[in-house]
Formats: structure tokens, C-alpha cells, sequence
């Protein structure tokens, strides 16, 4: 019977190399953890369901170590992904919090701006701004009114007319029902 020892160390120790490189991750913040954790839970259970199988073809150490190398790499992909998703989270915060900061700035400097013009302003032109303001919404007032005025008269015009209409109608059938 055939020693398939060496094989088994070598496909083992290839196994973890991988798993290991793929493990140094590709992350711009360091950040591996399901990497590393997808690659060594993949490698795990890809030896248990290897050996499994290898059992089964008499080929144990074999099929344990292609499984671990197998389960490494569909693990650290997986994992990989994860991460770079919780990457791409962490980047639109951090853009969403650097846009809100520069937005509070804006509104400050809008309000240091609008403060230093307003001690600029003299009482006569804040008097003669105000006066405008308030002509400007008494003549608004007095339109609003005509025109209130105006469909009130129209509304009795054509309650008046169908009143009329009404007495006319009533006036013809009794004459011409008196007859």
C-alpha cells in the first residue's frame, strides 16, 4: 500500500500557505477579519467534507487536504467580500460626515456674514425696509379683498338669476295650468 503521508503535509502546508495569503488581505485599512476568518472556516470544514469524501475512495489525507485548500479559498473570497463591503460602508459615513461638517460651515459663515452686515445696517434703512415690507402686504390685503368682493357680487348676480328663473318657470305652469 502507498504512503500518501508526504502528499497529505504537502497539500496541508499548501493549504495553509494559501489561506494565508489569502488572509493578508487586500483591504486598504487593514481591515481582514472575515477574510481570514471565511478563509481558515472554509478551510475547516473543505478538510472535514474532503476527508469525508477521500474516506470513501480510500484516499483520506488527499481529499482532506484538496477540501481544506478548496473550502480556504471559496472562505477567503467570501470573507474578502464582506470585507470590502463594511469598507465601502465606512467610506460613504465618512463622506456623509465630511459633507454635513462642510454644510455646518457654510451655514456658519452665512451667519458671521449675515451678523457683520447687520451691524452695518442703520436704524433709517431698517426703518425705511419695514415700511416697504408693510406696504407691500396692506396692498396684497386690499387686493384679496376686491377680489373677495368680486366673486361675492358674482355668486348673488347668479343666485339672483336663478331665482328669476325659478319665478318664471313657477309663473308659465300656473298660467298655463289655470287654463
Amino acid at each position: 500500500m502507498k504512503s500518501y503521508r508526504p502528499f497529505v503535509i504537502i497539500s496541508t502546508g499548501s493549504a495553509l500557505l494559501l489561506t494565508s495569503l489569502l488572509s493578508s488581505g487586500c483591504a486598504s485599512d487593514g481591515s481582514t477579519d472575515n477574510t481570514q476568518a471565511g478563509a481558515a472556516v472554509g478551510a475547516v470544514a473543505g478538510a472535514i467534507i474532503g476527508g469525508i469524501i477521500g474516506h470513501q475512495s480510500g484516499e483520506t489525507g488527499g481529499g482532506a487536504a484538496v477540501g481544506a485548500a478548496a473550502g480556504a479559498i471559496i472562505g477567503g473570497v467570501s470573507g474578502n467580500k464582506q470585507d470590502r463591503r463594511v469598507q465601502e460602508i465606512q467610506y460613504e459615513r465618512r463622506v456623509a460626515e465630511e459633507t454635513a461638517a462642510r454644510e455646518r460651515a457654510e451655514e456658519e459663515a452665512q451667519r458671521q456674514r449675515m451678523i457683520s452686515h447687520g451691524k452695518s445696517v442703520e436704524d433709517k434703512e431698517l426703518l425705511e425696509a419695514r415700511q416697504r415690507a408693510e406696504a407691500a402686504e396692506s396692498e396684497v390685503a386690499r387686493l384679496r379683498a376686491e377680489e373677495d368682493l368680486a366673486l361675492q357680487k358674482a355668486r348673488e348676480l347668479q343666485q339672483y338669476k336663478e331665482r328669476e328663473a325659478a319665478a318664471k318657470a313657477e309663473a308659465a305652469r300656473m298660467t298655463g295650468s289655470g287654463q
